[in-house]
């Protein structure tokens, strides 16, 4: 069994534009309806619907970074297209830092210390 998080959106190009740029890779597979990044071995999926985004199941997305959150942060920022939700803070296991895609998923990234 493979955990696969699946995030939803209204706009199949702006999601994979937006993920690519996050995760600094192209999509394994693409189309107009389902897209997936391999991640390290994991897989994240976009699923593209046409209703209500509301009405559709939300998934929590947890990403731990291999540069520093600043180095990251200055690399996306660069681009215009990040939104930062939270900065960066200190928490028990390192640091993380709260995004939000162009839905408005929130994504945390993690440093681990």
């Amino acid at each position: 069994m493979r955990l696969q998080p699946i995030v939803y959106t209204r706009d199949m190009a702006q999601a994979v534009a937006w993920y690519g740029h996050l995760l600094g890779m192209s999509p394994s597979y693409q189309s107009d309806i389902w897209t997936t990044f391999d991640v390290n071995g994991a897989h994240l999926a976009i699923h593209r619907v046409d209703g209500d985004l509301a009405n559709e199941s939300r998934v929590g997305i947890s990403l731990v970074a291999t540069d520093t959150l600043e180095d990251l942060l200055q690399r996306w920022s660069s681009a215009g297209e990040i939104e930062v939700v939270r900065g960066i803070q200190d928490e028990t296991f390192g640091r993380s830092l709260l995004l939000t895609d162009p839905d408005g998923t929130v994504i945390q990234v993690n440093e681990h210390g």
